[in-house]
């Protein structure tokens, strides 16, 4: 009786459920980004150095979702930082520069927000807001839960700042953050 109930919730719920290691499809969000689609094997493992990278959906300070995968083939910084925190704000004043400067050799910056001024969720107007006090045209997403980009924090330091390879490995964490090795960590995996 059980699992004929089952049955019928997950049939009048449209719920169809899926075992972990099953296949998935990746789907290109749709944005206004660069866009690549990811090899069909490729598989997150976390944001340790040689690990892949999980891929992940947040909204973009244009309301737009943007996966971590659509930018396979590029070379990374994923900067994890929070408004309040004074360090990652000293960060974003060189966002907009580093992007620029290394743009047109297949780099993308991109800037995920944890946490509001106050220490609360990201919202919309808050993604806006950074990327106009800084300039920065480059994507600035949330991840307010920090079911993406959590687990990339260690001992709640912010920012955390990773270069991610054209094969969507982690290649180094940025420590210190400082804007002379987070050139030359760019840099070198430009190479």
């Amino acid at each position: 009786m059980r699992s004929a109930l089952l049955v019928v919730t997950l049939l009048s719920t449209g719920c169809i459920p899926r075992l972990y290691g099953e296949e998935h499809t990746w789907e290109p969000p749709l944005n206004s980004w660069d866009l690549a689609e990811p090899p069909g094997d490729l598989v997150g493992e976390g944001w340790g150095v040689g690990d892949v990278a999980p891929d992940f959906r947040l909204t973009d300070q244009f309301g737009d979702s943007v996966s971590l995968w659509q930018f396979y083939g590029q070379v990374l910084l994923v900067d994890i930082s929070t408004m309040w925190c004074a360090p990652c704000q000293e960060l974003a004043k060189h966002t907009e520069a580093t992007w620029q400067d290394y743009r047109d050799q297949g780099f993308v910056y991109l800037t995920v927000l944890q946490e509001d001024v106050e220490g609360g969720p990201v919202e919309q107007e808050d993604l806006t807001k950074w990327a106009d006090t800084f300039g920065i045209t480059a994507p600035v997403l949330d991840d307010s839960t920090k079911g993406a980009t959590g687990s990339a924090i260690q001992q709640g330091i912010f920012p955390a700042v990773l270069v991610v390879g054209r094969d969507m490995r982690v290649i180094e964490r940025v420590n210190p953050v400082e804007e002379k090795r987070v050139r030359a960590a760019i840099e070198a995996a430009l190479e």
